[in-house]
């Protein structure tokens, strides 16, 4: 039977390996020097961002076995007339194990990090999608606006 719970920061260590795994299955181009990076760095926001709320986990496990999570941070941005109270969510790190995918798992997830985002008083959500995760978020209103950009400083 599947369960599901929100994480506590005794799950620090189940939450940073799976962003790891995460990567690897995004990014297979990754490199164990890099992945050794993006777990220290992991692991430090985690333990940082959970204690102070900022960050909020949900967990679905298939008896004590870790099958997916997901995660939503909270940020604040100058008002806008769509989102007046400028509370944002930042919907992250949606992964269902490949073998638990197809049962509605991350479905379940990101409803409770959509729901978790609602009850924080934010007024808009954004997130980057996988290929394999457009269809989910395409389903609950998300679009790609035309006018966003990145840049990454090196």
């Amino acid at each position: 039977m599947i369960t599901y719970r929100m994480a506590t920061p005794d799950d620090l260590e189940l939450l940073t390996q799976t962003r790891v795994t995460f990567f690897a299955d995004v990014h297979p181009e990754v490199t164990d020097a890099e992945k050794a990076d993006i777990y220290a760095f992991t692991r430090a926001y985690f333990e940082e961002t959970l204690q102070d709320g900022s960050y909020i986990a949900f967990l679905a496990f298939d008896g004590d076995r870790l099958i997916a999570t997901s995660g939503v941070n909270f940020y604040r941005t100058p008002p806008n007339p769509k989102n007046t109270t400028g509370k944002t969510a930042y919907v992250s790190n949606i992964y269902t194990r490949p073998e638990y995918r197809g049962q509605g798992i991350a479905t379940r997830l990101f409803a409770m990090a959509a729901a978790e985002a609602q009850r924080h008083g934010c007024g808009k959500a954004v997130l980057h999608a996988t290929d394999i995760g457009r269809p989910l978020y395409e389903k609950y209103g998300f679009y790609s606006p035309s006018s966003a950009m990145e840049y990454y400083f090196e």
